[in-house]
């Protein structure tokens, strides 16, 4: 479960493109579609005279292809969870990188978004070019690990929003906030002070000398 701070807000969260999962649903309507290619092809072989089975052959192919339906349900279900689960979250201080691997697996990192040094996107081929989506790698100070998220969709448009976010903490970083109470406490002490000043200055002297006369300004 990913914490984030009572003062932080998430900006976005962004998955891979949708045509990645095109593969993988191309993938499990062949699973589920085989099961028939087999049955077919099974049912123009002499199955009776390779095996000698004694049973139900109703039971025995509607358990085989309970079994096997099963099987597909969990490649789905995981090929979802994989999909819906590895994201980028951006918020307002931290950018989030959460890689789900399997049903039971994940691997979660963040980092402030002030320690980000350089953004990059790659886009590899015309499909990537045409759909709008590719990988984009975020370095960050300190010489560690840089985070690497491939197939994201539109990946300049994020690239351009890490950006701007990377602006807006600069800029809240250099701003100095002062309090009116410590303006308020400031601005006696400064004309204390410049009345302090004004007061210990040398005043003018005068000088009796019988002689001289009077003598200022000594």
């Amino acid at each position: 479960m990913i914490e984030v701070e009572k003062d932080e807000k998430i900006i976005r969260i962004v998955r891979r493109h949708w045509f990645v999962l095109l593969g993988d649903l191309f993938i499990l309507v062949f699973a589920v579609l085989l099961p028939v290619v087999l049955l077919v092809f099974l049912h123009l072989l002499p199955i009776e005279k390779l095996f000698a089975f004694s049973g139900s052959t109703f039971a025995a192919g509607g358990f085989f292809l309970f079994a096997w339906l099963s099987v597909v349900w969990i490649m789905g279900w995981n090929i979802w969870t994989n999909y819906y689960l590895n994201i980028l979250m951006i918020t307002d201080k931290r950018i989030f990188d959460i890689d789900q691997e399997g049903l039971f697996h994940r691997k979660s990192a963040s980092f402030r978004i002030d320690r980000i040094q350089n953004v990059t996107v790659d886009q590899e081929g015309i499909i990537q070019t045409l759909f709008d989506f590719g990988g984009i790698r975020i370095e960050t100070a300190g010489g560690g690990e840089d985070f690497v998220a491939s197939y994201i969709a539109k990946p300049y448009e994020i690239k351009k929003l890490i950006n701007e976010m990377q602006d807006v903490t600069l800029e809240k970083s250099q701003e100095v906030h002062l309090h009116p109470d410590t303006l308020e406490r400031i601005a006696p002490g400064s004309s204390e002070l410049d009345t302090g000043v004004a007061a210990t200055s040398s005043p003018a002297l005068t000088v009796a000398s019988p002689k001289l006369g009077n003598i200022e300004g000594i």
